[in-house]
């Protein structure tokens, strides 16, 4: 049991999250890149070539049983495009010449990968298909058209035939991708061999696979890649996580566990599955939301760590099934205001920190539970227009609306639930008015996840108070921003 996180080294820079209050998690660590700058090269497995007569063989004598691999490391992600070029570098040279009415064969290949990469057509890897409210899938839509921009980008950039190795030859089975029409014609006509269609075939598999490992990540291009020592197919070491990936993303809901774990294949592996997020030898992968995004699904990657023990922690939840979380009913008579005025509670103003952690191992699972302490300061009560409209709604017999007191929440034992609604009371609106985005997050994990509305200052009233279940009372989180504490 650990009482506290680690103190950082004396040197580290403390690590805050802007968008978040500017709360300060941890120290600020550096990837530790295999190679800083440039590109790193693909090399080939220490195995014996194989002993093969045919005519191939004599004109590519270079055979690799084993497809070329990444060696471990730690990469970006251009560098990870740049260890599978060789290949395409190798296809383009053996081709030949482009006729002077040909698309030039890189162009053709290319936009191969292109539309293998997309989201849509009949050479779709990843075929998504979501309705409006379908968060999570339009998410991972949008995600994976970015990354596939960025990847054909560093295609281009990373392209250099002249000094491809004529030699290469390798055994890639058919993993089933679709070619287009322009690249079947290339690589099935003339100027080919039955070898670039496996070396094309084990480049595009590789790309797919990058393309998919990304996803979790809305910083893709910032995350430091682990290859680890003890990987024995590199990029291919995402196959099986891809497969049971592609299972949550074709059927039915995509759990935010899905995607922690993805990304867990080339950061921490060895963690255990589950999670809301992790820290690696890299630094933290935390929910994106935490950053100022607007994903409620993806994770972002921060150069930080908080524990300085242990390279690997996970971030776990409290309870694994909410539903079985020991649970305190909120009561009026913990009401601090009914009069549309309120003390505002507001973490900006001050220097919020980390304070305590405890890191717990039981039958194989860590977790890492994180309390934030602040000072609670005075601030003048201030009217609110939306409270304000609630309370003559109230006063009128629509509805009851009654203010509580935020901390006064979070201390509350286990998940705070909504009173169940009584014959002849009316619909009771709980309000907690916070201007602090660390309390709102606060409050919503506080929460019983069961008729609470996050509310802006600004949102129609109207709209509010039809919102939610009618079996319980309704909590209202107020979000307000706290203008004085900005400036």
């Amino acid at each position: 049991m650990v009482s506290a996180i680690t103190p950082p080294p004396s040197s580290a820079a403390p690590y805050r999250l802007a968008n978040l209050a500017n709360l300060t998690l941890g120290y600020t660590v550096y990837p530790s890149w295999t190679q800083k700058d440039g590109l790193v090269a693909m090399t080939s497995p220490p195995s014996p070539p194989s002993n093969d007569d045919s005519s191939k063989a004599e004109r590519y004598p270079l055979i690799i049983n084993n497809a070329l691999y990444t060696p471990p490391g730690v990469y970006s992600v251009r560098q990870l495009v740049a260890t599978t070029s060789p290949l395409l570098d190798v296809i383009i040279s053996r081709l030949g010449p482009d006729g002077p009415n040909d698309i030039p064969a890189r162009t053709v290949l290319v936009n191969g990968l292109a539309a293998s990469l997309a989201t849509t057509g009949r050479e779709s890897t990843l075929p998504l298909v979501h309705s409006s409210q379908d968060t999570a899938r339009r998410e991972i839509v949008i995600q994976a058209n970015k990354i596939a921009k960025t990847l054909v980008g560093y295609v281009h950039d990373s392209i250099d035939p002249t000094n491809a190795n004529p030699k290469i030859r390798l055994r890639s089975p058919c993993e089933g991708h679709l070619w287009t029409p322009a690249v079947a014609g290339l690589l099935l006509g003339p100027r080919s061999d039955s070898q670039l269609m496996e070396l094309y075939n084990e480049w595009l598999h590789r790309m797919i696979l990058l393309r998919d490992s990304l996803i979790p990540f809305e910083n893709y291009d910032k995350v430091p890649l682990v290859i680890p020592r003890d990987s024995s197919r590199g990029i291919r070491d995402l196959e099986e996580p891809r497969k049971l990936f592609l299972v949550h993303c074709l059927t039915g809901t995509i759990q935010h566990v899905a995607i922690v774990d993805l990304a867990k294949v080339f950061t921490a592996r060895h963690l255990p599955r589950g999670g809301y997020g992790f820290q690696y030898s890299q630094g933290l992968v935390l929910p994106a939301f935490l950053s100022g995004s607007t994903s409620l699904h993806l994770l972002r990657y921060h150069p930080a760590h908080v524990y300085d023990v242990e390279s690997e922690v996970l971030f776990d939840y409290e309870h694994k099934e909410y539903i079985d979380a020991p649970r305190t009913e909120l009561a009026a008579s913990e009401a601090v205001s009914e009069d549309g005025s309120w003390n505002l509670p507001s973490l900006l103003g001050v220097d919020t920190r980390v304070t305590e952690s405890s890191l717990a191992i039981d039958a194989g699972k860590d977790a890492l539970r994180s309390l934030f302490k602040a000072d609670k300061g005075s601030s003048k009560g201030t009217s609110s227009p939306i409270l304000s409209a609630l309370s003559a709604q109230g006063a009128s017999g629509i509805h009851k609306t009654i203010v509580h007191d935020a901390a006064d929440i979070l201390s509350r034992p286990g998940l705070v639930i909504s009173p169940r609604v009584k014959d002849g009371h009316g619909n009771t609106i709980h309000i907690i008015p916070t201007s602090d985005p660390i309390l709102k997050l606060a409050l919503l994990g506080k929460f019983y996840p069961e008729n609470v509305i996050l509310s802006r200052e600004r949102d129609n009233i109207d709209a509010l108070s039809k919102a939610g279940k009618g079996f319980a009372e309704r909590l209202v989180i107020l979000d307000r921003i706290n203008e004085k504490a900005l400036s």
